[in-house]
């Protein structure tokens, strides 16, 4: 485990948005759900009813914090999920996971200062991290989750700002901590002093239903807590929201947040209210969970066809991401070369890794999005993939 380091981010967010809706790819690279995943006609269905309960109150200016009956029902969600204090007041609505991130690492973290994450993590988050000036603490991540004991350790002696952790399905590992894992490190957190920030974007997509969180073992002392509604409803929605914590760090979050952009979309916020209203959320979830195993299923099958021996994958316990280490001797970027010209994108594991200046990440990993292409191109993809790797034998 390296030292606290200084690093610029080895990947650029905007870069893979911009390929994000490239016509002519086997797009497997950025982390969206594809077209036919998006409840349409539910989402139609909301906006009319919105449009004709709420009229130009929609297009007014907003409470910064968010639409209070959004807030309301999303109070009542975290409740079902264990958290026994969430109420109302104490979530602010974001535009998406992102900027609830960025707003919470703003206020938390100065230049200099230390951040503690997963290695691999999210690129958007490193982007973040860097920009920030902070220090980064890479934790190692395993098919298990975070190394408790490691983890420990490491605060221990460290003693970062904060530590950032995608507590269900981690992207891009696709680890998943258990409740028992989770109550664990909100006590390692609290005990060190150190603020836990817990990235829950990915939670509903488990196959078994979304756990409890680590805020449900926390009363907001120690556990921020952010996710969003673009993985399982619409990406385009751009809704999120956060749990800061404390009536400080509360006031601090909401503010930054209205400096920011006064306050997230109306027209989004009071659609997804709606949408919540109606009872399509959880059918929705339902079918998506079915969508997102079959995918995964095609795609394990076609890597277990096409891919060289030494291949070794994560399965995750739901969502639609595969975490893929390749053999030693597989060179990333004449694979990342010759796949797009056979009309095929991934994520290449670099992007999700910190490393000090002047170093290497020696193991190649990929990333798979099994949700966006059609089924018939997410197989053959996977394969063009697996025999230019195998070619490089």
């Amino acid at each position: 485990m390296h030292e606290p380091f200084l690093f610029q981010a080895p990947a650029r967010l905007v870069d893979f948005m911009r390929q994000a809706d490239q016509p002519g790819l086997i797009n497997l690279a950025a982390g969206v759900p594809g077209l036919d995943a998006l409840p349409f006609a539910a989402l139609r269905e909301a906006a009319e009813q919105a449009f004709a309960a709420e009229g130009a109150s929609l297009f007014a200016y907003h409470h910064p914090e968010g639409d209070h009956a959004l807030r309301a029902l999303l109070a009542r969600r975290l409740t079902a999920r264990g958290v026994a204090d969430a109420a109302p007041g104490g979530i602010v609505t974001t535009t998406g996971c992102t900027q609830a991130l960025a707003a919470m690492l703003s206020v938390l973290v100065r230049p200099g200062e230390i951040v503690a994450c997963e290695a691999p993590a999210y690129y958007g988050l490193l982007e973040l991290i860097a920009e920030a000036g902070a220090r980064v603490l890479p934790l190692p991540v395993g098919a298990a989750g975070l190394n408790l004991d490691a983890t420990e350790l490491a605060l221990q002696r460290w003693k970062p700002k904060c530590l950032v952790v995608c507590t269900s399905l981690s992207n891009p590992s696709g680890a998943t901590l258990t409740e028992a894992q989770r109550e664990r490190l909100v006590k390692i957190c609290r005990a060190t002093g150190v603020r836990l920030i817990e990235d829950d974007i990915y939670a509903e997509l488990l196959d078994s239903g979304a756990p409890k969180p680590c805020r449900a073992f926390d009363d907001g002392s120690t556990v921020s807590f952010v996710t969003s509604f673009s993985k399982t409803v619409a990406p385009g929605l751009r809704v999120g929201y956060c749990l800061p914590g404390s009536p400080e760090l509360h006031d601090a979050f909401a503010a930054r947040k209205c400096q920011l952009d006064l306050h997230s979309s109306v027209v989004s916020e009071v659609l997804l209210r709606t949408f919540l209203e109606r009872n399509s959320f959880d059918p929705h979830l339902a079918w998506l969970r079915e969508r997102n195993l079959w995918r995964r299923t095609l795609a394990l099958e076609a890597i277990g066809r096409s891919f060289p021996p030494g291949t070794e994958v994560n399965a995750p316990w739901g969502g639609y991401m595969l975490w893929v280490q390749l053999p030693d001797w597989v060179y990333l970027p004449e694979v990342a070369s010759a796949a797009r010209a056979a009309g095929v994108v991934f994520a290449g594991g670099t992007a999700f890794f910190a490393l000090p200046p002047g170093e290497d990440r020696k193991t190649p990993c990929i990333r798979l999005n099994c949700a966006r292409a059609a089924e018939p191109d997410l197989e053959r993809g996977v394969e063009i993939l697996g025999k230019i790797v195998s070619g490089l034998a």
